[in-house]
């Protein structure tokens, strides 16, 4: 009997000591403004780093596949997703404040602009590491690479406006009035439509342009733009048009068979007739997982950390709509297509589907000798303060 009792006074000093050791780990926060497939395959390699790394045992991380909080042995983890809803994703970002988190890492310009706005006058925010952010300087989301909060880091996406046009110009080389719209409230959506505006100007084109509120507005913005000319449609990346609002754009320009050219290449199953933008999911997400193991483990210093950029391109084709408009698309085109929806299923080139794949558990020791040459890639680039004192100076330049 005492030995039982013994071994229960053991017990009970026991519990709450492990329960004390598993609110001490370290919390990372994994947010998203929405749901996409290729959000997915972003966050799931920023989950295969942290187990190379063992941060998270092969147990912990099958069961963050079903996307439920961890408490876990040396890592615990908040998932969030705010349904492309703004109110939803301010709410969600103060929900996990309260939780006191070590880093957020988000996903799209919009959570990430939420997230730096909600930790930047905090004595010790948490860091804020992003990814699947388009245009973050002319947003005014950041400055520039190395000119940002010291608590921020991550990797932006190169958004093709130029490329876009160009594919435009393939398929109607006579083509002489488009139109784009943007919300008005985005940053990243009026630097997108500027974008779009000055590039096809120089191309010889005339740009129409409209502005929204949301999605209520849209169908006055479409009609407007039809009604002054627009023979096709060019759209800026931005939570309203870009993403929500791409279906309601096609399906109103069904009626005038007006195509629409996106720089997200997954919209054409949306409903864009043509695409071409960034297809790197898995590697995009790897750089973010490297970002976290480092400052996870002391190897880097997000303050001097710049900000850097991903580049990956290829051209999608919608031939389901294409079909339903009565264009034939250019030979030109067809020929570099690497993601082709037909008969409602999307095909996509061995290139692309590696990168939306997820990787296979790679050991600690593998991983570091893959990780050394990115993080003496960062090292070469650090924010000295010479760097940044270069960069306030240029953009004190253009002003």
């Amino acid at each position: 009997m005492k030995n039982i009792l013994i071994a229960l006074a053991v017990l009970v000093l026991l519990l709450p000591v492990t329960a004390a050791q598993s609110q001490d780990n370290p919390t990372i926060a994994l947010l998203s403004y929405g749901s996409l497939p290729t959000f997915e395959v972003t966050e799931g390699a920023v989950l295969d780093i942290l187990e190379s790394y063992e941060f998270i045992s092969a147990d912990e991380r099958e069961s963050l596949r079903s996307r439920q909080d961890l408490q876990g042995e040396k890592l615990n983890v908040i998932w969030g997703s705010a349904n492309f809803d703004l109110p939803t994703a301010n709410l969600m970002v103060a929900n996990v404040l309260d939780q006191e988190p070590d880093a957020l890492v988000t996903l799209t310009t919009t959570l990430t602009q939420l997230a730096i706005n909600a930790t930047s006058d905090m004595e010790e925010p948490p860091v804020v590491l992003f990814a699947s952010v388009h245009n973050p300087y002319q947003a005014g989301l950041l400055q520039s690479a190395c000119v940002k909060p010291s608590h921020v880091a991550g990797s932006l996406s190169t958004t093709p406006y130029t490329d876009v046009l160009q594919l435009l110009l393939t398929q109607y080389p006579d083509i002489e009035t488009i139109g784009t719209i943007y919300s008005a409230a985005e940053g990243a959506g009026a630097a997108g439509a500027a974008e779009i505006r000055l590039n096809g100007e120089l191309m010889g084109l005339t740009v129409l342009t409209s502005a929204v509120t949301g999605l209520s507005d849209l169908g006055l913005a479409v009609d407007g733009l039809i009604s002054r000319g627009a023979e096709a449609f060019v759209l800026p990346i931005d939570r309203v048009v870009g993403e929500a609002g791409t279906p309601i754009i096609v399906n109103m320009g069904n009626e005038y068979d007006i195509p629409v050219f996106h720089p997200l290449l997954f919209a054409i199953e949306s409903g864009a007739t043509v695409s071409i933008g960034f297809y790197n999911y898995y590697a995009q997400g790897e750089n973010l997982g490297r970002l976290l193991a480092g400052h996870l483990t002391g190897q880097i210093d997000i303050a001097e950390t710049a900000i850097i950029a991903q580049a990956s391109s290829a051209i999608g084709v919608n031939l389901d709509e294409a079909s339903r408009k009565g264009i034939e698309i250019a030979e030109a085109i067809l020929e570099q297509a690497e993601a082709v929806v037909s008969d409602g299923e999307t095909a996509l080139s061995e290139r692309l589907d590696i990168g939306m794949r997820t990787g296979e558990k790679i050991s600690l020791a593998e991983r570091q000798e893959l990780d050394e040459l990115f993080f003496r890639f960062l090292e070469n680039r650090k924010c000295t303060p010479e760097r940044i004192a270069a960069e306030e100076a240029d953009l004190a330049g253009r002003l």
